[in-house]
């Protein structure tokens, strides 16, 4: 790993970092357009890429199957911002950051469900540690029905992120990063305007700075966040980057408590420590492996 990998790493931590405060800030709008916009935005300026780049002909080559699964992908996607921007209108930013980032072992699970993947010790070992983890996550909010459906709703986002992944990984195996993220972007943020539309949920008229949160949420975590993990896998194993994403519910921990107030409790801390080493328990088997552990270990950005 140079240099330049460890500064991109370190700058997309501290952009998604604020994804989930940004979040927080722009709660007066909806949880579906908060969603909606962040992918509206961010998926012209992808697209433009594409085109800019000659990247887009890669997607007229593909085969039928293959742009189904980036179809697959791109409404998957729409669930997973879907219900963890509505977890974190509900719970506590440390518990829907964390709970959202044992999506790595959901995908071991799907990958063994679904394309056979026998699991390894550590994969079963990370699922029971992550588990026992979110279950005292959990138990923190029990007095509190609004949060427990907030942690629960940050669980089917892991879930609806992994199968994002377990689907899309034979399409994006073949794409680069620009065509991929401008495919998928575009299906996500159509996905998620459909629902706008379908709910009524009005997408105007709501505070100006909601909508200021919104565009720096799709500025930040997503262009640069996500485009900074998504060059690094270029060039670096997709388990050495999905350890280094575990660095996000420190640093958004870390915001929303110095910006939002919000201190995690001893048993919030607690849990989220437990879920975050059943993730690194998880993934350090094949971090050490060459980079052929391929998509099935890596953890969507946030």
């Amino acid at each position: 790993m140079t240099a330049r990998h460890l500064v991109v790493l370190a700058a997309g931590i501290v952009a998604i970092s604020w994804a989930a405060p940004l979040i927080r800030l722009a709660e007066a709008a909806p949880a579906l357009v908060i969603a909606a916009l962040r992918l509206g935005i961010a998926a012209p300026p992808m697209t433009a890429l594409a085109l800019a780049t000659g990247r887009a002909g890669e997607v007229r080559r593909l085969r039928r199957r293959e742009l189904a699964l980036l179809a697959l992908s791109g409404v998957a996607l729409a669930g997973h911002f879907a219900f963890w921007v509505a977890s974190l209108q509900r719970t506590s930013i440390v518990a829907g950051v964390v709970l959202v980032t044992m999506q790595p072992l959901f995908v071991g699970l799907g990958a063994w469900v679904a394309l056979r993947e026998r699991p390894t010790r550590r994969l079963v070992a990370g699922v029971l540690l992550g588990g026992a983890g979110a279950l005292v996550l959990a138990g923190a909010d029990l007095g509190d029905r609004g949060s427990l459906i907030g942690d629960l709703m940050a669980l089917v986002g892991a879930v609806m992120a992994s199968v994002y992944l377990v689907i899309g990984r034979g399409a994006r195996a073949r794409l680069s990063t620009p065509a991929y993220a401008a495919v998928v972007y575009t299906v996500t943020a159509l996905t998620l305007l459909a629902l706008v539309a379908a709910t009524r949920t009005p997408i105007g008229g709501h505070p100006r700075e909601a909508y200021v949160f919104i565009a720096l949420l799709a500025l930040g975590p997503q262009l640069v966040g996500h485009n900074a993990f998504n060059w690094a896998l270029g060039s670096l194993p997709a388990a050495v980057v999905a350890v280094a994403i575990l660095g996000e519910p420190v640093g958004a921990t870390l915001i929303a408590a110095a910006l939002l107030g919000e201190v995690p409790t001893l048993l919030q801390a607690v849990g989220a420590a437990v879920v975050l080493a059943g993730v690194y328990v998880a993934l350090s088997e094949r971090r050490r492996a060459p980079a052929a552990a391929g998509p099935s270990a890596e953890p969507i950005e946030i």
